[in-house]
């Protein structure tokens, strides 16, 4: 398969690309750090048109929520195109004050894009049809320098890994999440 991913350079977008590229999927980066810019919406659109899976990662303001938007609209009706949205835990919950070294302003509008793009989401689904959009809220995983696989932060190749291969176990069985939330667990789970 052919998949886009925004934000491919860094983070959980690298780490998807990986695992996804691992797995013999060819990989249409587009991130900032390659000069594509997600808010030059039609040149992003005519990247990601040709592409069987949208993974839209990267949040700059709102231009991932239009970014959706466009997408759709240009994939409507294909049932072979599916969109990974990627959100965020932190979007379920008023931003917490207290966590040291975050701006609660920068936070707390971080989470309110997020928000909108949930809600553009759970619009696009409202109209029954094609492509299919999964929304992926990741919780405290390990992307920035200084943060460790140690809770509450998980390690971002562990956890792509975990995500595509939770992906792939539905597709083999003609299913798709509608919404996966997925972070570090605070003890060990034995199943």
């Amino acid at each position: 398969m052919k998949i886009a991913i925004t934000g491919h350079t860094a983070g959980i977008g690298k780490a998807l690309a990986l695992v996804l590229s691992q797995r013999g999927h060819e990989i249409v980066g587009l991130s900032k750090r390659d000069g594509h810019n997600i808010r030059v919406i039609p040149k992003i659109v005519n990247k990601i048109e040709p592409c069987d899976i949208f993974v839209n990662n990267a949040q700059a303001g709102y231009a991932q929520t239009e970014l959706l938007y466009a997408v759709w609209e240009s994939w409507q009706g294909q049932p072979n195109k599916h969109i990974w949205c990627i959100s965020t835990m932190m979007a379920q919950c008023p931003v917490d004050p207290s966590v040291p070294g975050q701006s609660e302003l920068s936070m707390s509008a971080y989470r309110n894009q997020k928000l909108a793009l949930e809600q553009a989401i759970n619009q696009l689904r409202w109209k029954n049809s094609w492509p299919s959009i999964t929304l992926i809220r990741p919780g405290a995983v390990a992307t920035q320098p200084g943060q460790s696989s140690v809770y509450p932060y998980c390690e971002v190749n562990a956890w792509a890994d975990t995500v595509v291969a939770a992906m792939v176990s539905a597709d083999q069985q003609n299913m798709v999440f509608q919404e996966l939330s997925l972070g570090h667990a605070e003890g060990p789970i034995r199943l």
